[in-house]
């Protein structure tokens, strides 16, 4: 260390300078080497790996978080759990403890450190007190959120809000998860705090923000990445939890800010909670992608359905119809045939008759007048032949007009009202964003759509659009 003028700011050659003048400072200090006792809440505890226990104790003043670690090195441990009768290091969270140390200055990360000696236990901590309190307060409201929901209820998702740190480690880890769903999702970022007392002002500003947007979002996902857990005391606020379940009414709020062993209010009023960012984004690709592999799987199977009903139609007009009509009209024509037969053996019989009963009037009748009465009776015969034959054929073409009729309101009833009439006439579906198109307002100019033929599909493009009025 040098200095160049006692009235000048002291100069300092390099950081190890600096921090070994730090040292020698705290050294000379009244706590150095002396036992003290701070009551904290301990608000994470975790082992190195070499075994070392570290605890961040943390306490709320005001607008300000202080915390500060405690240290047991891994040869006190054991000892440590047996004399407060504890198994795992999660017992030692969210509770109010006396802590029993020494001071200790750690010059490499100029971090000051307290050297555990022993806890003692004072119950829950001020931050899981108050968290019991504010969760009280919302259950006698009725906005604790009870009910276990899944993504499988909603719509697809196709537009997400999201509240967060436009720097959180998490946003990035969302966004990157949701390369995986087949179908993304637009994904709109509404800035906020999230950690400090800025936090729940933030999030409420975003909330309103969402609700000002008029944007149809099919979820609200609020979401926190990397950070110290003792942050995790900002979101416990009745505010904020009183938005998200209000927010719950009009779009599902899902919650990604806390690990495993850590929950806030948030997560108690939300549609759905999860432990961390990857978690939410995760399931929503999932669900994303279950749901197109079921819509895919639905459009097939109309496909093969309604190729299966036209083949059977084809089928049995060109087969079963037609021999149908076949049968009935070679039957129709035999029965006829017979009738017209006996019809004609009647008449022959009936002239044959006339003719002998005129033949017997020969005698007594001029030959002029028998035969002006025998090309009488001839005319009315044929007459009769020709009243039989019309009459008869009529009763055929009837016979084959009501059939056609039956087969036509056959082919009418199956198509009724359906989206496939026209590929059941030879003709095509026009699929967009995998639903099918049934007006011209559906689309506009520019738009990617499938056409999908009996015997396979094909990629198209608008190019322009018209009305029937145009």
């Amino acid at each position: 260390m040098l200095f160049q003028n006692e009235n000048q700011f002291p100069k300092f050659e390099d950081i190890k300078s600096l921090l070994d003048k730090l040292y020698e400072d705290f050294k000379d200090s009244d706590l150095y080497g002396k036992e003290i006792v701070v009551t904290g809440d301990i608000t994470s505890a975790k082992f190195s790996k070499r075994k070392d226990l570290f605890i961040e104790i943390s306490q709320k003043f005001k607008n300000t978080n202080y915390s500060i670690t405690v240290f047991f090195p891994n040869g006190m441990v054991k000892y440590l759990f047996k004399n407060i009768n504890l198994q795992e290091t999660k017992d030692l969270i969210n509770k109010r403890w006396n802590i029993k140390g020494k001071i200790s200055l750690w010059k490499s990360s100029a971090k000051y450190v307290i050297n555990g000696l022993s806890l003692n236990s004072l119950g829950d901590s001020e931050i899981e007190l108050k968290r019991k309190k504010i969760l009280k307060l919302l259950d006698s409201k009725n906005l604790l959120q009870k009910e276990k929901h899944s993504l499988d209820e909603l719509e697809p998702i196709k537009k997400i809000a999201v509240i967060t740190s436009p720097t959180a480690a998490g946003f990035g880890d969302f966004k990157k998860n949701l390369y995986d769903a087949k179908i993304k999702p637009l994904i709109h970022l509404y800035e906020s705090p999230m950690q400090g007392a800025s936090t729940v002002p933030g999030m409420k500003n975003a909330l309103r923000n969402i609700i000002k947007s008029k944007i149809d979002y099919d979820l609200i996902v609020i979401i926190r990445g990397g950070g110290s857990k003792s942050d995790l005391m900002y979101f416990d606020d009745e505010e904020i939890g009183f938005y998200i379940s209000k927010m719950n009414e009009r779009i599902p709020v899902l919650s990604g800010i806390g690990h495993e062993q850590d929950k806030t209010i948030p997560d108690f009023v939300a549609w759905k909670s999860y432990s961390t960012p990857t978690e939410v984004s995760k399931d929503i690709t999932n669900t994303i992608n279950k749901k197109y592999e079921n819509i895919e799987m639905y459009s097939k199977n109309i496909y093969l359905y309604f190729s299966r009903i036209f083949m059977n139609i084809e089928s049995m007009i060109s087969i079963k119809q037609v021999s149908f009509l076949s049968n009935l009209l070679n039957n129709k024509i035999e029965n006829d045939e017979t009738i017209l037969k006996n019809q004609q053996n009647k008449i022959s019989r009936e002239f044959s008759f006339l003719f002998r009963e005129k033949e017997n009037k020969l005698k007594s009748i001029k030959l002029n007048n028998i035969k002006n009465k025998i090309n009488k009776d001839l005319l009315e015969s044929e007459e009769k032949i020709e009243f039989f034959l019309k009459n008869n054929n009529k009763n055929i073409n009837e016979s084959i007009l009501k059939q056609e009729n039956e087969l036509s309101n056959i082919y009418q009833n199956i198509t009724a009202n359906s989206p496939f009439a026209s590929f059941l006439s030879k003709g095509a579906i026009i699929k967009k964003d995998n639903e099918i198109i049934s007006s011209s307002n559906d689309i506009k100019k520019g738009d990617n759509v499938n056409i999908i033929f009996k015997d396979g599909r094909a990629e198209s493009k608008i190019l322009n659009k018209f009305g029937w009025e145009e």
